[in-house]
């Protein structure tokens, strides 16, 4: 845009000064052809229509006849230039004019005027554009000083060498070069809106690439931050992704005083089906449990795997439901999964909860070692359903003693003992993995 508008204020500019250039040509031409008629004081012509005798000129010998009998008249600077430029009126005309002029038709226009009696306070000269008759003209004037040769016609005014006594003014129409100018100034406009589009089109393209771009980090740095705080296993919330999220919503709720429920659950048996079955195996029992722990709750709540068989849910403004309820819809869940035909194992989570109080409020550790104890006591118990209940463990085949039986049937009574040493049973049953099992001697 700037650059457009310097182009055209240069374009106009020009202009004037090539107004300016003819003027000041035009302005010297007339100044040379009258020194040229003053110095040979001037000129010799013959009579005619066009040229008749000056009655301004007041000198002996201004009418002669030739011995052939022509008659000539002489011509002074100022009938000369008068002449010359009423041959061409397209052309840039110039004629003399004074305060006090001779020949009335001199006599100055209101601006000339003003430019004359400038003059007179040493101003050398004056220019402007003037408009009259709806046509632009621009106007050059420069003062006349008279030497000896017009002295002949203007002596009798008073008139002394060096003294200024009017000037020559000069009219340039400026119609034609309007026309340059429109006509350039059309040429520019279109080269400039060109570019201006190329620039809108470039800045566009390349503030088009810039926001996908940034569009593209937004997404990478999001995806990023998906991954830092994602399970990748499960596509379940982390630790990280946690600890992150619960702890902004515990402020939450501290300010809304509204109540939520921390649960918290562990798998049972995953080391077995790992040993018996392979990691893929167990992997694939996580992402089991993963899945209707994420069925049971909201997408709102927050279920994360916290590590290995672990998992977390924070439920959110549970204001209207038990937590016993929401662990029962959980674990009928489990059951309903496992009846699923051709299954390998019985998929088995201790779950246990904690509430937080608003009025009381607890740290998210607290909260967390609180549901952990619950969970734990729900896991001796599944444990125990565990060893009284084979069909839980991965399908192996069972080749026990009655009497291995009634030792683990004694072990099962009496848990401390149990904890403190490795079930024979267990190890035997773990260790022959076959395609079926056999519950021949074993507890129903």
């Amino acid at each position: 845009m700037s650059s457009s508008v310097w182009n055209i204020f240069e374009l106009k500019r020009s202009i004037l000064m090539v107004a300016r250039m003819s003027a000041e040509i035009s302005y010297k031409k007339d100044a040379i052809y009258r020194k040229w008629v003053a110095m040979h004081g001037g000129v010799y012509v013959p009579v005619s229509k066009t040229t008749l005798p000056n009655p301004y000129l007041n000198v002996p010998h201004r009418d002669v006849t030739t011995s052939e009998g022509r008659s000539l008249t002489l011509v002074n600077p100022a009938y000369m230039t008068r002449q010359v430029n009423e041959l061409n009126k397209e052309m840039p005309s110039g004629h003399i004019t004074s305060l006090n002029p001779i020949r009335p038709e001199n006599s100055p226009d209101p601006w000339e005027r003003e430019s004359l009696k400038a003059f007179e306070r040493g101003v050398q000269g004056a220019s402007d554009i003037e408009i009259a008759a709806g046509k632009e003209t621009f106007r050059l004037i420069r003062p006349f000083v008279a030497e000896k040769s017009c002295l002949q016609c203007h002596e009798f005014q008073g008139c002394k060498e060096g003294d200024i006594r009017g000037g020559i003014s000069v009219s340039i129409p400026m119609e034609g070069l309007r026309a340059i100018e429109k006509s350039r100034m059309a040429a520019l406009s279109l080269a400039h809106g060109f570019l201006w589009i190329m620039g809108l089109t470039g800045i566009w393209i390349g503030t088009r690439r810039l926001s996908d771009q940034i569009l593209q980090r937004e997404k990478a740095e999001e995806e990023m931050r998906a991954l830092s705080i994602t399970d990748q296993l499960t596509g379940l919330h982390n630790r990280r992704g946690f600890f992150a999220l619960a702890e902004q919503q515990l402020k939450l709720t501290k300010r809304s005083k509204k109540r939520l429920i921390l649960f918290f659950a562990d798998m049972d048996g995953l080391k077995q089906i790992n040993d018996v079955l392979g990691h893929e195996e167990g992997d694939r029992a996580i992402i089991e449990a993963a899945a209707i722990l994420k069925e049971t709750f909201r997408s709102s709540d927050i279920v994360a795997r916290m590590g290995g068989d672990e998992f977390v849910a924070l439920a959110i403004d549970l204001e209207e439901i038990n937590p016993q309820t929401m662990i029962g819809r959980f674990q009928s869940r489990i059951e309903t999964h496992n009846q699923t035909a051709n299954r390998k194992y019985k998929l088995s989570v201790s779950i246990g909860f904690s509430s937080f109080n608003p009025e009381n409020p607890s740290s998210l550790d607290e909260l967390k070692a609180e549901a952990d104890q619950r969970m734990y006591e729900q896991k001796n118990g599944n444990l125990k359903d565990v060893l009284r209940n084979p069909w839980q463990i991965p399908r192996c085949h069972f080749a026990v003693s009655a009497e291995e039986i009634e030792r683990e049937d004694c072990l099962m009574k009496n848990p401390v003992a149990f904890s403190g040493r490795r079930s024979n049973m267990m190890v035997r049953m773990l260790k022959f993995p076959a395609s079926g099992y056999s519950s021949q001697g074993l507890p129903t």
